[in-house]
């Protein structure tokens, strides 16, 4: 018998060649040696059918047909990779081979291996290989141990229920309120309620009415000289005056008078290193640091995965790491002390003791561990991008073996004529992490009341007040998301939820995953819901009016986050999927209703009815959009549209004209989302696709 592998991609594939060494025979879409064929996905080779592949009438787009509910899902190749499939079922069903799964290791890559797996028939054994790495070593241990197949049998469970729910939820709202409203509404399981908070957020900023107030602030000098300033305050929950005049009042009754200081309080203030990274977090910190989307973040360490082998498996939900894995940080250590940059940090840590249950500990991690440097040693091949993620990423793992930083925090309180004034500084006794992940330039510029050196002072010693300022002030409206508060918010939906029991539940459960919400983002901007204006969020007016359209239950993080939660249940063993689909087709009916029943509030669509060609799908009218053209026959199931503004370059009707009549257009001045430089290339048109071609 031969070992089959199925690798999620081709790169993987030849990995996975090169970990096993030796001489491969290399085939049509695989390759092939006395023991093994090492062959590959490319993504999602089998997809769910469509609605028309049930019932071809269901290809028209008709309220009356809703809700679309399968008796049973049914599987069909993907036409973009059907030839690869066709190799793979080829393959499995060879009667001389063992399968050994090796797609992603995670909810989607189990998802695509199972539905490969049926569609070709495949019913035998099978070994599951999992690897968070692809390095040469870590390939070469995992077929040495891989998982039996079943092992992961309630993870496949829980990727279908998701598959399947979102296929009802999308199939059926999207048509729902396209046909009631009149406009192509794209709902999506997560990404209507992402859209909501957007929306929610620009109502207050646009509804925000700034509110007046003053702040006293006081100089005090003490009997040698000194001199500290001081805030004044009531107590914890007032310390400003919503009238000038109540101000001015106590400005007037303290100036020319003496003090003293009535309390003194100083303790030392420790701030341990922060957790290592998960692919949420990176994200977070790569957008507030560099500005980087999340689905580019996302791409650059995917691509540091893969194809560069220097960092651990992105895709990551957890920031610890297990006791087994911390038998390998050594060689980790000595991979990161090969460069000069980290090497006097690497001589650190690699004296320093084992990092304590912060960072190391089994019960916190789950399919995955937290984002780390391999034992690979980082070569100067990187892009600039690249190396900044690394770098992030490296950094962070050799923070964790520095101690706390350490302050020292004085609180003063001074009294004059009965009037109470806060005085608070900060000093850094010792950097501690902070030397290894230091503070970004700028990043302190404006310190805080906080952050102040204060004279030595006692308790019962007197000052004298020199003068006062009252500083007039405003209220200030929410800032708009940038995508790293927004994956912070989409992380913790559960604090939108009222209900105590379902927030608890939904702790670690947010709207999407790590590995989703990315994709999430730059799907609201695709479909014209959002817009990134600089850093910013700011939604469209057709993304205001599908909020004020669908209802709570839709639109809501409550319904995400239950189904989050509900699916890690699935997988825990702890609910059982046939319940959970049920609840879900209960929904689908609920949400169909709903817009069926619906008044139509007089929204016009944001086409401009302006015809720029012809559908190479269907032979329908070609018109512009607000943020795309597309096939006038979107009610009727054509699903033709590219954007109008493609990697930063904004197409204009003449090119989009051009391009659907000659099938090709040249076009200058694309911008890499990878490096960042600008490139010419033609968009060509083939088989309804719209693709670059660089010849």
């Amino acid at each position: 018998m031969k070992q089959l592998i199925l690798a999620e991609k081709p790169s993987v594939g030849r990995d996975i060649v090169n970990a096993i060494g030796g001489h491969f025979e290399k085939r049509d879409g695989y390759y092939e040696n006395s023991q093994y064929i090492i062959s590959w996905a490319i993504g999602h080779l089998v997809e769910l059918c469509e609605p028309e592949d049930y019932q071809p009438n269901l290809k028209k787009w008709t309220l009356s047909a809703l809700p679309i509910i399968p008796e049973c899902f049914k599987l069909k190749p993907n036409p973009k990779t059907i030839k690869q499939y066709k190799v793979v079922k080829q393959l499995l069903n060879r009667p001389d081979v063992e399968l050994i799964a090796g797609t992603d290791a995670g909810r989607e890559g189990e998802l695509i291996l199972r539905y490969i797996m049926r569609l070709s028939g495949y019913s035998r054994p099978f070994k599951r290989l999992w690897l968070s790495e692809t390095t040469p070593e870590s390939i070469r241990k995992g077929l040495a141990n891989p998982l039996p197949g079943q092992a992961k049998d309630l993870l496949a469970a829980a990727a279908e229920c998701r598959s399947h729910a979102d296929w009802l939820i999308g199939i059926n709202a999207t048509r729902a309120f396209t046909k009631k409203h009149g406009d192509l509404f794209s709902i999506g399981r997560v990404q209507t309620p992402t859209l909501g908070l957007i929306v929610a957020r620009e109502k207050e900023i646009k509804t925000f009415i700034p509110a007046h107030y003053w702040e006293l602030y006081a100089d005090f000098v003490t009997t040698d000289g000194q001199v500290y300033r001081g805030k004044w305050f009531k107590n914890k929950n007032k310390n400003r005056f919503n009238q000038e005049a109540d101000g001015i009042s106590i400005k007037n009754k303290i100036v020319g008078q003496d003090g003293s200081v009535i309390k003194v309080e100083e303790k030392a203030v420790s701030e341990p290193p922060p957790t290592l990274f998960n692919l949420n977090d990176l994200q977070k910190e790569a957008n507030k640091k560099f500005g980087f989307t999340a689905s580019q973040t996302l791409e650059i360490a995917q691509a540091l995965y893969e194809k560069h082998k220097l960092l651990s498996y992105p895709r990551t939900e957890f920031k610890h790491l297990t006791n087994e894995l911390a038998k390998t940080i050594p060689s980790r250590l000595s991979a990161l002390g090969s460069v000069s940059g980290y090497s006097k940090f690497v001589a650190y840590a690699q004296s320093a003791p084992k990092p304590g249950k912060r960072f190391i500990d089994d019960a916190k991690v789950g399919d995955h561990h937290a984002l780390i440097p391999t034992n690979v040693k980082p070569t100067a091949a990187l892009s600039p991008n690249e190396a900044k993620i690394y770098n992030m990423v490296a950094r962070r793992f050799l923070a964790m073996f520095f101690p706390a930083a350490e302050y020292k925090q004085t609180k003063i309180m001074t009294s004059v004529s009965d009037e109470t004034f806060l005085t608070s500084g900060k000093i850094e006794l010792s950097p501690g992490w902070k030397e290894v992940i230091p503070p970004l330039k700028g990043e302190n510029k404006e310190k805080s009341d906080e952050e102040v050196l204060l004279p030595p002072l006692t308790k019962g010693e007197n000052v004298a007040v020199t003068k006062a300022k009252l500083q007039q002030k405003k209220t200030e409206p929410p800032k708009r998301y940038t995508e790293g508060t927004l994956l912070a918010v989409m992380e913790g939906a559960g604090k939108f939820v009222d209900d105590k029991a379902l927030k608890d539940a939904m702790k670690g459960h947010g709207l999407g995953t790590s590995a989703t919400r990315a994709a999430i983002i730059e799907r609201l901007i695709k479909v014209g819901y959002v817009e990134r204006k600089s850093k910013t969020l700011i939604p469209t007016q057709k993304g205001e009016t599908l909020i004020s359209l669908v209802p709570e239950v839709v639109s809501s993080p409550q319904m995400t986050g239950e189904w989050e939660k509900a699916l890690a249940d699935i997988e825990a063993g702890q609910v059982n999927p046939k319940r959970f689909m049920s609840e879900i087709i209960s929904l689908t009916k609920k949400i169909v209703n709903l817009a069926k029943e619906q008044k139509t509030n007089g929204y016009m669509p944001e086409s401009t009815k302006e015809v720029v060609g012809k559908c190479p799908l269907c032979g329908r009218e070609v018109v512009e959009y607000a943020k795309k053209f597309g096939c006038g026959g979107f009610r009727e199931g054509c699903a033709f549209s590219f954007g109008k503004q493609i990697l930063k370059k904004k197409i204009t009707v003449k090119q989009a004209k051009q391009l659907l009549t000659n099938g090709k257009v040249l076009i200058k001045g694309f911008t890499s989302s990878k490096t960042g430089k600008k490139f010419d290339a033609a968009l060509v048109l083939k088989d309804g696709k719209v693709s670059f071609d660089f010849s």
